[in-house]
């Protein structure tokens, strides 16, 4: 609250004493107000403990500056909290990645559509080696019985440490379904599990690939055997990252033939005649 000229006491001509005393009271009230006074637009919040935990691995901060509606704003707490406390340990059990050692803080940064500095008409969210970039959108204004949550760009920052991917999103069905259903989103696992089933028994599935340049069969193959996998039993995801190699191979055939290493070793040996007649070389 502003200090007018009409609620500023006249202390000219108190004696020492009570001018002391009303310089204390002063202080006081400044510092009450202080207290009492919400976070401003422009500051990060900043999650360093969650339930149970006084101290986590990883501090997560949020940049919520971009966007302007309060309501929208309302849920940037509930988001980064989230992606702390529910995500970022689902994704840890999931990978078993020390994500830390790599990235001791991870920042958000969440922008209105309008405020968006990228090219329009991407995918509404980029990950950094230790930071993410959303739009609200996608971020603080999805609605799940658990609140809002990231689980697309969190796992890019995971996968950061895995090594040179034969496809940018390789492993991402199954790892993003098992952090739902690790969350608690019970809805959203359900629904994306059904999808996936849909897409990997496409009856067009071959004629799909049939079209498809040559190049892009073996990682598409891919795609479709670690959902394969991961219906059969979702476990199988967890077993990905802990069987893979890690390697940063420039040669795509290099790093087609790690992932389908790992493939085979997981469904020992099943995935190996759908992934050799589906575009992938021999490894």
């Amino acid at each position: 609250m502003a200090d007018s000229p009409r609620m500023r006491p006249h202390l000219a001509s108190r004696p020492g004493r009570a001018r002391r005393a009303a310089a204390l009271l002063s202080a006081l009230a400044a510092g009450a107000l202080a207290a009492a006074a919400p976070l401003r637009a422009d500051e990060p919040i900043v999650v360093t403990s969650c339930p149970g935990q006084q101290r986590i691995a990883v501090t997560f901060r949020l940049d919520c500056s971009h966007v302007r509606d309060p309501a929208a704003r309302a849920q940037c707490r509930p988001f980064i909290e989230n992606q702390a406390c529910k995500v970022f340990p689902a994704y840890r059990r999931i990978t078993g990645i020390d994500l830390e050692k790599a990235c001791p803080e991870i920042t958000y940064t969440v922008y209105d559509k309008d405020q968006w500095p990228h090219p329009q008409g991407g995918e509404g969210g980029q990950a950094g080696r230790c930071s993410a970039e959303l739009l609200s959108q996608f971020s603080v204004l999805i609605d799940s019985a658990v609140g809002p949550y990231d689980v697309h760009e969190l796992l890019h920052i995971y996968q950061s440490q895995i090594g040179s991917l034969p496809y940018s999103h390789i492993l991402f069905g199954p790892s993003q379904l098992e952090a739902r259903r690790e969350i608690g989103d019970r809805y959203g696992y359900e629904a994306g599990f059904a999808r996936l089933k849909k897409e990997v028994f496409d009856p067009n599935l071959e004629q799909q690939f049939a079209r498809m340049k040559p190049e892009l069969r073996c990682p598409m193959a891919e795609v479709n055997e670690e959902a394969r996998l991961y219906i059969s039993d979702p476990k199988a995801v967890y077993a990905y990252y802990r069987e893979l190699e890690i390697g940063w191979q420039k040669d795509q055939a290099q790093r087609e033939a790690r992932f389908n290493r790992m493939f085979a070793k997981v469904s020992e040996g099943r995935a190996k005649k759908f992934l050799l007649e589906h575009g992938c070389a021999p490894w």
